[in-house]
């Protein structure tokens, strides 16, 4: 992308000159008739800025295309390592907590029902604690479209700096 103050300054004149450098005082009706914009350079102005609208369009959505594949590509191992224990743990966990609660009804006398609603209370407690892990894990990884979102705030307010600034000339002419 070209420097934005590059951008809003390359078509004005100098600030300090009432004239351009070489002109003669004669000259001061042709340089107001350039002050005055005819068509056909409103048209290839508004064709230009359409351009670079759709410019900074394309180059986004690259952007962010690649933001998700890198995403993607992240999550792809991990996710599916994750799904086969998630899968294994879901499949073991009841026989796990069937076998700690006849362990709870053999061992210390407790009665089948008492063991079962303790062993279920605790694998509550644990599975409560596992998620408050992974959440905590999760929102310390860079996932998202930090890079896509930077640019596009950075696109928007170029866009707003050109509408704001086009068609006027700088102060003292």
């Amino acid at each position: 992308m070209a420097d934005q103050a590059t951008l809003t300054t390359m078509n004005r004149p100098a600030a300090n000159s009432s004239q351009p450098r070489g002109a003669s005082p004669g000259d001061r009706a042709s340089t107001a008739a350039e002050k005055q914009p005819n068509a056909s350079t409103m048209v290839s102005n508004v064709a230009g800025f359409g351009e670079n609208l759709l410019t900074l369009g394309e180059l986004q959505a690259r952007l962010t295309a690649k933001e998700l594949v890198q995403n993607f590509q992240a999550a792809k191992t991990a996710g599916a390592l994750g799904l086969a224990g998630f899968l294994l743990a879901v499949a073991s966990v009841p026989i796990v907590l069937l076998g700690i609660a006849e362990l709870l009804v053999s061992e210390l006398a407790m009665k089948r029902g008492y063991a079962l609603l303790s062993v279920a209370a605790a694998a509550i407690l644990i599975a409560g604690v596992a998620m408050a892990f992974a959440d905590s894990w999760l929102r310390r990884k860079r996932l998202g479209f930090p890079l896509s979102g930077e640019e596009l705030t950075r696109n928007l307010n170029w866009v707003r700096t050109v509408l704001r600034y086009s068609g006027r000339f700088p102060r003292g002419h």
